[in-house]
């Protein structure tokens, strides 16, 4: 699943370049400024060595107004200083906002690991794992808003499924939630779903041609399942069969000046290149808790080609291995608390998402009291969302005001014209 080419993304698929329109879209009479507190490496031992983790607020706190906490969650790399002013025109006024980009991002952390070997990823994995993503965020809480302190969570993609899963073990702190595309591999292998349905999308001649490919080529098969799933984040769903079709055809016929094209404007070099950078620690944990229900059996390989998978288990591969041999745990999530949380949940999600089949939106929302589940006639980006003058600002503006408001209903209103409907 890497950036996403809005800032709202997350995951191992999206752009790389975004920062010349964030800044654009930036509240330029908002300013972001940095807070540090010290956390533990590993919060089961909270009397070990700690490192100093940032988290940004925005604008003048007010105690007075509801606190939202935006969350990256190690692949988004949205939530810094000269992005996390174009919130404000999203959220509104009414709201303070906190940027949590979270402890993959910090620089005296990473440094520790050294050079990527067995075990500095075995220590990478124990201070990465997303229980201390959520410990951080609790500690944030405390540190802004005091023990009893209540937050507003979001989360897009892997940042939503970070956002559910600290309502899981700190939702009593919540009062209100809202997540758009939140990838949850868990349930999907839990439920017997298969998110990565390229290969059954594609036509049967296409299919026949990549595959001879793929024969003919094996030690390619990496670098093409780059491309076909990078495609996804750069194509609009309307025209993607044609793009995936042009693109099979250049790959069948070894056009390597188209596939060269392609793999500078799906960034596929430049994601290459930051796979050996610092970031990558926490890239490939998060990659690894994605992909690892997914990725049990892969008897699937020898007759399907699905792209998705196959990229994050190129990325997640260290940890593969370290799991296999019995040295790092299998990554697991205990949704069975949230049954017991109280706070108001809001689901935003795709019918057409490739990165998170629809119907773990729905198994998801069943685990709540409390939740709103709107499935709309859109992909994973929600480029048809956005693409509703004024919608989805009117939504994130509404959702911390409660589902009572005059404002809610309105915003749902507005976006009732791409609500998805089965036939």
């Amino acid at each position: 699943m890497l950036y996403r080419r809005q800032f709202l993304g997350g995951a191992l698929a999206a752009p790389l370049v975004f920062n010349n329109a964030l800044r654009a879209m930036a509240d330029t009479a908002s300013t972001a400024k940095t807070r540090t507190i010290q956390v533990p490496i590993d919060h089961a031992a909270p009397a070990g060595p700690g490192f100093p983790l940032d988290y940004l607020v925005l604008d003048d706190f007010a105690p007075a107004k509801p606190t939202v906490f935006v969350v990256g969650d190690g692949q988004q790399f949205y939530v810094r200083e000269d992005v996390l002013p174009s919130f404000r025109g999203l959220f509104g006024p009414d709201v303070n906002i906190v940027g949590i980009g979270g402890r993959g991002s910090s620089r005296v952390l990473q440094e520790g690991f050294g050079n990527p070997s067995d075990q500095s990823w075995i220590a990478a994995y124990k201070a990465l794992q997303y229980s201390q993503w959520l410990a951080d965020i609790d500690a944030i809480r405390i540190d802004l808003l005091g023990k009893d302190g209540k937050i507003c969570i979001y989360g897009v993609s892997g940042g939503g499924q970070l956002a559910h899963t600290y309502l899981a073990a700190y939702g009593a702190n919540v009062r209100y939630a809202y997540t758009e595309s939140a990838v949850f591999p868990t349930l999907e292998a839990e439920i017997g779903l298969q998110h990565d349905q390229f290969w059954h999308e594609i036509t049967p001649n296409e299919r026949k041609r990549l595959w001879d490919v793929l024969s003919a080529h094996p030690e390619k098969r990496e670098f093409y399942a780059q491309l076909l799933q990078r495609q996804n984040f750069f194509v609009d769903l309307k025209v993607l069969p044609q793009e995936r079709l042009k693109l099979i055809e250049a790959i069948a016929k070894n056009d390597n000046a188209a596939i060269k094209k392609a793999s500078a404007d799906y960034q596929v070099d430049t994601l290459n290149k930051l796979m050996s950078a610092p970031e990558a620690w926490s890239i490939r944990v998060r990659e690894y808790e994605f992909a690892w229900p997914l990725l049990r059996n892969l008897d699937w390989k020898k007759s399907e080609f699905r792209p998705d998978l196959e990229d994050s288990e190129l990325w997640a591969s260290p940890l593969l291995a370290l799991q296999q041999r019995g040295q790092i745990a299998a990554p697991g999530i205990d949704l069975a608390p949230l049954c017991d949380v109280g706070a108001q949940v809001t689901i935003i999600a795709g019918r057409y998402d490739h990165t998170c089949d629809y119907r773990t939106q729905i198994a998801l929302a069943s685990h709540y009291r409390n939740h709103l589940l709107r499935l709309l006639d859109d992909d994973h980006q929600m480029h048809r969302l956005k693409s509703l003058s004024g919608a989805r600002a009117a939504l994130l503006q509404a959702w911390t005001k409660g589902w009572d408001s005059p404002a809610f209903a309105q915003a749902l209103a507005m976006i009732e014209p791409i609500r998805w409907h089965e036939d």
